[in-house]
Formats: C-alpha cells, sequence, structure tokens
C-alpha cells in the first residue's frame, strides 16, 4: 500500500470528528449571536465582544489535532510511536529525547504519564 493510499485513509478516517467538530462550533457561534441578537433588542447590552469560535484559524487547528490524533494511533503489529518526550535529570537541565531511547531488549519499557501534585 503506497503512502497516498495511506494518507487517504488516515483522511477518511478523522472526517466525520473533524465535521461533527465543526457542526458544534457553528450551532454554538449561532446560540451566542442570537443570545446578544436578543440582548440588543431588549436594551439591556452585553459585556465583552463577540469571539466566534469557527473561524479558518481553529478550523485548521481542530484539523491538525485530527490528523495528529490520527497518525500517533498505535496499530496491532506495526511500529510504536517514537514521541518526543523530556528527560529531566535531578536538578539539571531537562534533555529532550524520544520515548524509544528508553526501551531495552532486556524489559519491557513501561511509560506513567502520571501527575506529581
Amino acid at each position: 500500500m503506497g503512502m497516498l493510499s495511506v494518507d487517504l485513509l488516515v483522511t477518511l478516517q478523522i472526517l466525520p470528528g473533524f465535521f461533527s467538530n465543526c457542526l458544534f462550533l457553528a450551532l454554538y457561534d449561532s446560540v451566542v449571536l442570537v443570545k446578544r441578537v436578543v440582548s440588543a433588542l431588549s436594551c439591556s447590552g452585553s459585556d465583552g465582544e463577540f469571539q466566534r469560535t469557527l473561524t479558518s484559524a481553529g478550523l485548521r487547528s481542530i484539523w491538525n489535532s485530527f490528523l495528529l490524533d490520527a497518525y500517533k494511533q498505535v496499530k496491532l503489529g506495526g511500529d510504536a510511536p517514537n514521541s518526543k518526550v523530556v528527560k529531566v535529570p535531578g536538578g539539571g537541565r531537562p534533555d529532550e529525547c524520544r520515548l524509544l531511547d528508553f526501551e531495552s531488549s532486556d524489559r519491557p519499557l513501561v511509560v506513567n504519564f502520571g501527575s506529581a501534585t
């Protein structure tokens, strides 16, 4: 299977989620706009400026996040994703490295993304 067909399959996989998010943002913008019109007609005034959520920058951001998630999914029998991580030694400067830099053939790689708060 060529790279073009893989990209096409990934695109087709993320389109439903992308369009559902766009629909939600359009509905949200509509509700906020109606609320502002009703507020203006009742002469109550409104605070602040209407910030649209369904913009080209917002759509690009949503598309890129869906694309990133799709390419980071692990497929059975496929290669593991090698994401960037930050190794923080005891009190020193953090070093940027890759997740698979920590793997070893004699033990499994166990990753805990817990919080230390």
